[in-house]
C-alpha cells in the first residue's frame, strides 16, 4: 500500500515509453499495461512496484505475441522491444 510519502507512478509516461519503444499504439498499449496492472493488483499487498511488474507482463505478451507471428510467417524480422521501464 502506498503511504502519503511514497510517489505514484507516471502511469501515461509508463504507456508511453513502452508503445515508444515497442512500436505498438498508445491505446493498444495502455490496455495492455491497464489489464496486467489490474489483474496484478486484485492480489496485491504492496503496490509500490506493481507498475514495474506489470509493464514486464506487458512486455512478455509482447514477445509472445511477436513470436506467434514469426511462427506463422517465418520471413518476418523480429521486433526489438528491450526497454528500460521509467521509474
Amino acid at each position: 500500500m502506498l503511504t502519503t510519502n511514497e510517489k505514484q507512478p507516471d502511469q501515461r509516461r509508463i504507456v508511453a515509453s513502452l508503445a515508444s519503444e515497442c512500436h505498438v499504439p498508445i491505446g493498444e498499449m495502455a490496455t495492455l499495461y491497464e489489464h496486467e496492472r489490474a489483474e496484478l493488483a486484485l492480489g496485491a499487498h504492496f503496490t509500490k512496484y506493481l507498475h514495474i511488474f506489470a509493464a514486464r507482463n506487458v512486455l512478455e505478451v509482447l514477445r509472445r505475441r511477436d513470436l506467434d507471428k514469426r511462427i506463422s510467417s517465418p520471413g518476418e524480422p523480429a521486433r526489438r522491444c528491450m526497454t528500460a521501464i521509467p521509474a
